[in-house]
C-alpha cells in the first residue's frame, strides 16, 4: 500500500503563552498508508486527533464553541514505502497567529520567535514519523 505524507496545519488555538492568551497555529508533519491521497489525508488527521499530543494541546486549549480550532491537511505526498519506520512522532512547529507583539518577538532579518517560555508546549523544526 502506498504511504503519504501529510502536512497537518493547525489553526485557532487559543493558548496561554508566556501568562498571555494568544492564538496560535502549527504545522506537524504525519505519515499514513493509505490507497490514495484523500483517503491518507483523512488517516492521518484522525490518528493525530487520537494522539497523547493533540489531547493535551486540546487541554490547553481556551477557545469559545463559536471559535473552535481546526485541523486540515496540506502538501499531501506520496514518499517511499517504509519511510519514517522506526521513528517517533513529530513534534509542533508552532507560530502567532496574534498580530500584537508579533512585530516585538521576531528576530531581525526574519529569523525564527523567540521561544515560547511556561507554555508546556516546545516549538521547534517538525521531525518526520
Amino acid at each position: 500500500m502506498p504511504r503519504y505524507r501529510v502536512k497537518i496545519h493547525g489553526r485557532n488555538f487559543r493558548l496561554n503563552v508566556e501568562g498571555k492568551w494568544e492564538k496560535m497555529g502549527f504545522y506537524t508533519p504525519r505519515l499514513a498508508d493509505a490507497p490514495d491521497p484523500l483517503l491518507a489525508e483523512h488517516t492521518a488527521l484522525e490518528e493525530f486527533r487520537q494522539s497523547e499530543k493533540y489531547r493535551a494541546l486540546m487541554d490547553g486549549t481556551l477557545n469559545s464553541d463559536d471559535d473552535p480550532p481546526t485541523l486540515c491537511g496540506e502538501d499531501v505526498e506520496e514518499v517511499e514505502p517504509g519511510t519514517g519506520d522506526g521513528q517517533g512522532p513529530a513534534g509542533l512547529a508552532l507560530y502567532r497567529e496574534s498580530e500584537d507583539e508579533s512585530a516585538e518577538r521576531a528576530a531581525p532579518n526574519g529569523g525564527p520567535m523567540t521561544p515560547f517560555r511556561n507554555s508546556g508546549i516546545t516549538e521547534g523544526p517538525p521531525s518526520v514519523s
